[in-house]
């Protein structure tokens, strides 16, 4: 496995199976390495058909977002002209001819959902109907911006225009006049009808300054034959948790499943997924929590380089044919397993194995059949049907097969290890593909950020790429991780960087207890929250050769003024730096930036909005400052995303310099361009 077979990789992204699920379209996402750029088409196979092969649906760069009409017969999605344009809403008839496109909006056109009768799409659009008149003389250059919101641009969406926010709109098929049901200062996501028609329901964060509390997310409904859109006030609350709703599906009786979570006061730094029933008559429902007992992740994922790029997804919800149960997706343990929970007590049964995680996939309306991809240690994503009824699992397509098959992979093992007050921490090994016991072998410590994400069974190419280059890789889940239950993730609060530290310095120590790495030749990385920790690791041991620190955090004051999202929460920190400065003076490695002796390399990109690159520049100028062992590699145009979603022909670059860094100080080969 090398760097560069990241441009051969394709992913299946957004499966949909269709009504009757005998069909999955789904949208494929390749690299097309002479424009450097993610493709994305529409793709669709046969679910009943033996050996079946997935065929081209449209021929289109940048289509995305296939969503079945009731009856099967139609397909609408979204067709973009180029990256980075706005796409807009197509419909292709499944029996034949050309897809017809139903918008030319300003803004473009997302998020399809049809009616249940098949005449009419909801989606969303930015588009604002008065402004965005075309005959409206447009300034030659972009204006100057008037910010009074501390949250004003988002990293790798930009600068948060609150004339264009994402509103619901809808389209009838025959008339083909969209026009807006919703405008004004607050945005709308997930669009979907009602099971009568009548409405339209959405998610939307309606207060007036979110950013001083905790996320809120509420499910409204709007009129869907409203005459003139609405600024919110007569909107119908269907669903207030008094905390965030990320996901819902709706039964035929009216009752609403959904992913969430209550938010306590006083905050937490992580609050765990539930899975959540809310019943009652129109429009209200009052909510129950069905996994209040369930101590794992409800509706979430493992972190990977490897989730398609592009051609999003969403995880499956929705309630089974009898109407008895919900599917969900659970986290536990570094796995995320398709689940069946009963309506009546909440009783949890996982449908898929732990060795895989699901990435994405939807349910058929009657909830008998699954389309899923799912991913393990020796492959990206897999596209699955699963039969509830049943309970067997069928693979349908693997468009990395031949890849990694033929990269002679190394052998992943599991472990679980005792850290400094006897808590138990899960962590994998990444061995070289000839692999010998009997060798000493460098190490190199991989540390996920977030922090309340986890590593798992997911696929991982960076960690690939150095077994293969001969390093024994280790990734674990230090307090802090998900999937371990409420109280592993939320200990660290008010604590991170801190005991983390001695949980993965007690992975190090298993791992070289086994005999088989130098204890001298040690590296260790991460991004993000994983550079975070790297900067600590090396203020507070001299036991690595070298380090790498990948859009990092290195002074927590600095990132609470620069970073894209607001800190006035009390969730992180007690108080705001002009406040208190000594709690994030404590807990900001460039503070102890005179301990330091590994050579260091900083990753950071220079459209990095979610830790800005100040902070990869403060670790480097302390360092330089003191004459010692520093360079930094900077990518322009590049966002927080650039491992997991850059432009290919970077991340390609990111991995290679990676290696050659280590190789540098672990194998001893010249690396001159370093200095």
């Amino acid at each position: 496995m090398r760097e560069e077979d990241l441009l051969r990789f394709q992913w299946i992204a957004d499966p949909r199976i269709s009504p009757d699920g005998t069909r999955i379209a789904f949208t494929r996402v390749a690299v097309d390495a002479d424009a450097d750029e993610y493709r994305t088409s529409l793709w669709m196979i046969a679910t009943d058909t033996a050996g079946a092969a997935p065929r081209p649906l449209t021929f289109g760069t940048h289509d995305s977002q296939p969503r079945w009409s009731p009856d099967g017969l139609q397909l609408a999605f979204v067709r973009a002209p180029d990256a980075g344009k706005p796409g807009q809403l197509h419909v292709l008839p499944m029996v034949g001819g050309e897809a017809r496109a139903l918008t030319r909006l300003e803004k473009g056109a997302s998020a399809p959902a049809w009616s249940p009768d098949g005449a009419r799409l909801a989606f969303l659009s930015g588009t604002h109907p008065e402004l965005d008149d075309p005959e409206r003389k447009k300034p030659k250059h972009e204006p100057g911006r008037i910010v009074t919101r501390p949250e004003f641009r988002m990293n790798a969406e930009g600068f948060i225009d609150l004339d264009h926010l994402d509103h619901v709109w809808v389209v009838d098929l025959e008339q083909g006049e969209p026009r807006p049901l919703t405008r004004g200062r607050f945005k709308e996501s997930a669009p979907c009808w009602s099971r009568d028609g009548r409405w339209i329901l959405f998610l939307s964060d309606r207060r007036d300054e979110p950013w001083f509390g905790p996320e809120h997310t509420d499910i409204f409904a709007v009129p869907a034959d409203r005459g003139a859109p609405t600024d919110g006030e007569d909107l119908a609350l269907v669903a207030d948790l008094g905390g965030t709703i990320a996901a819902f599906a709706e039964d035929a009786h009216g009752r609403i499943v959904a992913v969430g979570g209550l938010r306590p006061d006083p905050p937490r730094s992580y609050d765990q997924g539930d899975l959540l029933l809310f019943e009652g008559d129109w429009p209200r429902r009052e909510p129950r929590v069905l996994t209040a007992d369930f101590d794992f992740e409800i509706g979430d994922g493992l972190s990977s380089d490897q989730h398609p790029p592009r051609g999003g997804g969403a995880m499956p919800l929705g309630f089974t044919g009898e109407g008895r149960a919900a599917l969900t997706v659970v986290g536990r343990h570094g796995a995320a397993m398709l689940a069946r929970v009963a309506l009546a007590d909440g009783a949890v049964e996982e449908l898929t194995d732990a060795r895989h995680e699901v990435i994405a996939g939807s349910l058929t309306p009657d909830g008998r059949r699954a389309a899923l991809v799912l991913g393990d240690v020796t492959r990206p994503g897999v596209l699955h049907l699963y039969d509830v009824a049943s309970g067997t699992l069928r693979r349908l397509w693997d468009p990395n097969e031949e890849l990694c098959a033929g990269a002679g992979l190394g052998e992943v093992e599991e472990l679980w290890y005792p850290s400094f007050d006897g808590r138990r921490i899960q962590g994998w090994i990444v061995k070289p593909p000839d692999f010998d016991p009997a060798r000493k072998y460098p190490l190199i410590l991989e540390i996920h950020g977030g922090p309340h994400v986890a590593y798992g069974v997911g696929f991982f190419h960076e960690f690939r790429v150095l077994a293969a280059a001969g390093y024994v890789v280790l990734y674990t889940n230090p307090r802090g991780s998900t999937t371990y239950g409420q109280e592993f993730a939320n200990i660290i609060q008010y604590r991170y960087p801190g005991d983390d530290f001695q949980d993965l310095m007690a992975g190090v120590d298993a791992v070289i207890a086994r005999g088989y790495v130098d204890e001298g030749r040690l590296g260790v990385t991460g991004g993000s929250g994983g550079g975070l920790l790297t900067n600590w690791v090396i203020t507070r041991t001299r036991r690595f050769a070298a380090a790498i620190t990948q859009r990092c955090v290195a002074d927590w004051a600095a990132m609470y003024y620069s970073a894209d999202f607001a800190l006035f929460t009390p969730a992180w920190f007690r108080r705001p730096p002009f406040e208190d400065a000594q709690e994030y003076l404590e807990r900001s490695p460039a503070h102890y930036a005179a301990r330091v002796e590994t050579p260091l390399m900083v990753i950071h990109s220079e459209d990095d909005w979610r830790t800005p690159i100040g902070q990869g520049e403060t670790m480097f100028r302390a360092l330089k400052q003191q004459r010692k062992t520093a360079v930094m590699l900077r990518f322009p145009g590049e966002s927080h995303e650039l491992s997991r979603s850059g432009t290919p022909s970077r991340r390609v670059q990111n991995q290679q310099h990676i290696r050659r860094w280590f190789d540098r100080y672990l194998m001893g080969r010249p690396a001159p361009e370093y200095g």
